[in-house]
């Protein structure tokens, strides 16, 4: 991923250059294509570039229109550039490139702020408007690209990372209590903090406009509730489907070079990697090749995946370039903290470095990767409630019996009040339940007995950004419970937060992903679909493989197993065991119960049960050792 950051002042003072490039410098690992700044008066802008689309390299950023009056600084990439093209040229807008810098640029001179809603991709924009004097920022529709800021009343400061906007060096640094007590907790509640006071992110499919007066947001895309897909045919849901993601991968292939996809051997990026090849037969793939690469695991273990990666290149008739998965030194992590200034990357992800450096060997930028198959297309236990209102009730029992012999008739019971009764109740019976359950804590005395690890105090504060969350939240009023749950998923901030973590890691191994199953076309699909098509025979993605029979090999369509990595927590929380038996002990921070901490550590060494959140409670405790 490239990296951006800007200074504008609207007080008339000059912007420091010596700053800016300060900005761009602690986000190096972002711009192996080299940094670029402009500085003039009282904007200076910055780009960390990795070009990885058509004409980039021929259209570096900082990039300016041609009258000078407009620029623009980004990460990202659009899935839509030949629409826009065909939109801009129609308007006899001059694109004078293909870079997707340009393209955002002309859009925005010809729809000013409308533009938000014409594009589509993965990523982060900054716009100066000098006829304005005003700055459009834009982070895409699932939230892809990260995008932090800084205003103080006279001067805006903008950065890919944290890191970047805290660079300028010219502002207090001081913590963000309530941020930081979220991350001791696992828990978040505002979408829009970070762990230091005053600098927020722009969170996902968010348009922000600053001016002199300040900055002001506003959500410009959600998930569309009246959209619906129904075909009387079971066939025309499988190739619609994979006409949606054969498309969403096609785009996602615009690269000068080949693109990398990574293959676990799992059905999503087995899937993108057999589509990617499909596209390249046919003369349809946007990027000269695609090449396959996986992870050896731990041979005989739940993360050994190899096997049904071999299967895919067999199948396919291509090689898959192997890698040993690595584990990193902590030492690795906890530089990375202090560089980053924010909480540490999480191991099993750090564990594809050796992946990522065989990719970047082989001459490639973009890795496309399968995530959100199992999020969006795995359906939920809403199809109880879906199969009830539409009287499938010999289906119904079909699926129950399935739960039933996996988990009892217990268990079916529960299922079938929470996800199938549940949802006829009227909006006032939700209201009722939410209000019951205002005081209730998220973990309680979860992972083991005895006290929280969180202290008191601390468990209060939570409880305060808790229940202002409760308060701003309207997702619960949708009434279709399939579309709750996916738009729900969507705007965890945990979840929008870990975006952002994994795209920093991903360019700080020198690579952009790319990820089709969060493109936005790809999402509306799977939220107009019914809940029917998504979970059959007691699992989840029926359509995925019913859409892909042609295009993987039996053995992998036949999967009903995951691979997991928590190996990695493991060894990592291994080598800081003193963190936890004697630094924080003796250290004795008023945010933590020692005895409530003791005990989730006894917790985990007899169960390895609570990963995260002793990762979690390490990555706080080493950021709080940060003096800004």
């Amino acid at each position: 991923m490239s990296g951006f950051a800007a200074i504008i002042r609207f007080d008339g003072q000059p912007a420091d250059g010596a700053a800016i490039r300060r900005m761009t410098e602690v986000m190096r690992f972002r711009g192996s294509d080299g940094l670029f700044h402009h500085v003039n008066a009282g904007v200076a802008l910055g780009h960390c570039a990795l070009y990885t689309t058509p004409g980039a390299a021929e259209a570096p950023q900082p990039l300016f229109s041609a009258d000078d009056l407009l620029a623009i600084v980004m990460d990202g990439w659009l899935a839509n550039a030949e629409e826009l093209q065909t939109a801009l040229a129609d308007r006899k807008a001059r694109v004078r490139g293909l870079s997707d810098a340009e393209l955002i640029l002309h859009a925005y001179a010809e729809w000013g702020d409308d533009c938000a809603s014409r594009l589509e991709g993965e990523y982060a924009i900054v716009i100066h408007d000098a006829r304005r004097n005003r700055v459009f920022c834009l982070r895409d529709h699932l939230g892809m690209r990260p995008l932090n800021w800084h205003w103080d009343g006279r001067r805006l400061l903008i950065a890919s990372d944290v890191a970047g906007v805290l660079a300028a060096d010219d502002f207090e640094r001081k913590f963000n209590t309530g941020r930081m007590a979220e991350n001791l907790a696992s828990e978040c509640y505002v979408p829009d903090d970070t762990a230091w006071s005053g600098v927020h992110r722009l969170p996902l499919a968010t348009a922000m406009v600053v001016e002199a007066s300040g900055p002001r947001t506003w959500r410009y895309w959600t998930l569309p509730l009246d959209l619906s897909i129904r075909y009387k045919n079971e066939q025309d849901y499988f190739e619609h489907y994979r006409e949606i993601l054969m498309d969403s991968v096609r785009r996602a292939s615009r690269s000068p070079v080949p693109i990398a996809c990574e293959v676990s051997g799992g059905h999503d990026s087995s899937a993108i990697f057999a589509l990617s090849r499909r596209l390249h037969e046919s003369g349809r793939l946007l990027a000269p090749d695609s090449f396959g690469f996986t992870l050896a695991g731990v041979p005989g273990s739940v993360s050994d995946e190899i096997a049904f990666a071999r299967d895919v290149g067999a199948f396919l008739g291509v090689p898959i370039h192997e890698a040993e998965r690595s584990v990193g030194d902590i030492a690795w992590f906890e530089r990375n903290v202090v560089a980053d200034r924010d909480m540490p990357d999480f191991p099993n992800a750090q564990s594809m470095a050796a992946e990522a450096a065989l990719v970047r060997a082989k001459g490639c930028k973009v890795l496309l990767d399968g995530e959100g198959g199992d999020e969006f297309a795995g359906g939920s236990g809403f199809f109880i409630h879906e199969m009830l209102r539409e009287g499938q009730f010999a289906t119904l029992a079909h699926e129950l019996k399935f739960m039933r012999a996996e988990y009892g008739i217990g268990y079916v019971g529960k299922r079938v009040f929470r996800f199938g009764l549940r949802p006829f109740a009227p909006l006032w019976f939700d209201a009722a339940l939410r209000e019951l359950r205002r005081n209730r804590r998220p973990w309680g005395e979860h992972l083991g007995k005895g006290p929280h690890w969180v202290a008191e105090p601390v468990l209060a504060e939570l409880a305060e950004r808790r229940e202002a969350a409760r308060q701003r939240d309207d997702i619960w009023k949708i009434r279709n419970p399939s579309k709750r749950r996916l738009w729900r998923e969507l705007c965890d901030p945990v979840y929008d937060g870990f975006r952002d973590t994994a795209a920093r890691l991903i360019a700080r191994f020198g690579l952009e992903m790319r990820t089709p199953m969060y493109s936005k076309r790809y999402f509306e699909f799977i939220s107009a679909l019914p809940e029917t098509v998504l979970l059959r025979d007691g699992y989840g993605k029926y359509i995925h493989l019913q859409a892909l029979q042609s295009d993987l090999p039996r053995s992998v369509l036949d999967r009903r197993s995951k691979a997991e990595f928590s190996f990695t927590f493991e060894r990592q929380i291994e080598s800081v065991r003193h963190v936890f038996e004697r630094e924080i002990p003796a250290e004795a921070p008023e945010e933590v119960n020692l005895e409530g901490l003791a005990r989730l550590w006894q917790h985990y060494l007899s169960t390895k049960e609570g990963i995260w959140e002793l990762w979690r409670i390490y990555g706080w405790y080493r950021l709080r050792a940060l003096k800004g």
